[in-house]
């Protein structure tokens, strides 16, 4: 572009400076071509610079419309969309028009407008189009949940915990917990199996969900001591409150490990349908809570990955999107 002008600009300071017939001639020829390329430059320019700038709308705007798009409420989705786009009016050309489509549980939005030239109008062209497209989703969020036991081993005490936090509060809750307390050091270490409550636990409204497995090396759980006899049978002996604080109880009152989903740093301890998960990465709620089909999950403890160690099938009533996970498709 600024070539182009660059030698408008000589081109025309040579014709004022320069009284020769050919000259004259040739630079009248010559002077609209690169008048127009110079307008078509800084056009084009600025129609690159409004496309990014619809782009950007059209993103924040999906966005907007997936948080409350179920795949079953267009029309409320729509609404909150346009409503949201509307405050973009000042930053958008005049002329812009939307469209609002629904592709599954993804809510679309399509933006399009036509730039008005300035030099490119000496050519017949009053305007340039240009158009932008985006799409987003939001995870279905869990209202219901069923955790049922189907395996577990090990030597050491586990706790599976479903826990929630509720609106306008930080404080955990937990809900329901999936215990295994060892009975025996025999067969790699078995033992009892426990869900409590059984059956589907309505988790409420809550705006976090996260399961966290709990791990006691000893065997045996907070407030108790482990003692294996002769035959590798594991009896639990409980500590009395009142020597808590002796030295020889002190480590016996904490867990040694716990793993959670919300954990980066030990999402890679959670195995989803025989698939390690990927460490560093908080993974959408349906990744974990089976809103698509019943799961199956493994925990591995750390005692050693070449086994998992407590395992249990997950399912999941699935109603409500959950707009802290909405995220762009396109």
């Amino acid at each position: 572009m600024m070539r182009a002008l660059s030698l408008l600009k000589t081109t025309i300071s040579r014709f004022s400076n320069d009284r020769g017939g050919n000259f004259a001639m040739v630079t009248a020829l010559i002077a609209t071509p690169l008048l127009l390329a110079g307008g078509a430059a800084i056009d084009f320019s600025n129609a690159s610079t409004q496309r990014t700038n619809l782009q950007e709308i059209a993103d924040a705007t999906a966005l907007e419309g997936g948080k409350i798009f179920d795949g079953t409420n267009l029309a409320a989705a729509t609404t909150t969309a346009q409503a949201f786009l509307k405050g973009y009016s000042a930053q958008m050309p005049s002329n812009v028009k939307s469209s609002m489509t629904a592709d599954g549980r993804t809510f679309k939005v399509a933006l399009t407008a036509a730039v008005d030239t300035s030099l490119m109008k000496i050519a017949n062209y009053n305007s340039i189009p240009i158009s932008a497209d985006a799409a987003a989703i939001a995870p279905m969020k869990p209202q219901k949940i069923t955790l049922t036991p189907t395996n577990a081993q090990g030597f050491w005490y586990k706790v599976v915990s479903i826990i929630v936090v509720r609106p306008d509060t930080t404080a955990e809750v937990v809900l329901g917990t999936y215990t295994y307390q060892p009975t025996t050091q025999t067969n790699s270490g078995q033992g009892t199996k426990v869900m409590s409550p059984s059956g589907a636990i309505d988790l409420g409204k809550y705006t976090k969900l996260v399961l966290k497995m709990d791990i006691k090396t000893d065997g045996c759980p907070l407030g108790a001591y482990a003692t294996v006899n002769s035959k590798k049978d594991v009896t639990c002996n409980v500590i009395d409150p009142k020597d808590k604080n002796k030295s020889q109880y002190s480590g016996y009152f904490s867990y040694n490990n716990t793993l959670r989903t919300d954990n980066p740093d030990t999402s890679n301890y959670l195995f989803v349908d025989g698939k390690q998960m990927p460490q560093g990465i908080n993974f959408p709620l349906e990744k974990y809570f089976g809103c698509a089909k019943p799961q199956s999950h493994a925990w591995e403890d750390g005692g050693g990955w070449d086994r998992q160690d407590i395992f249990y099938t997950i399912s999941s009533d699935c109603t409500a999107t959950d707009s802290n996970y909405v995220r762009l498709t396109q």
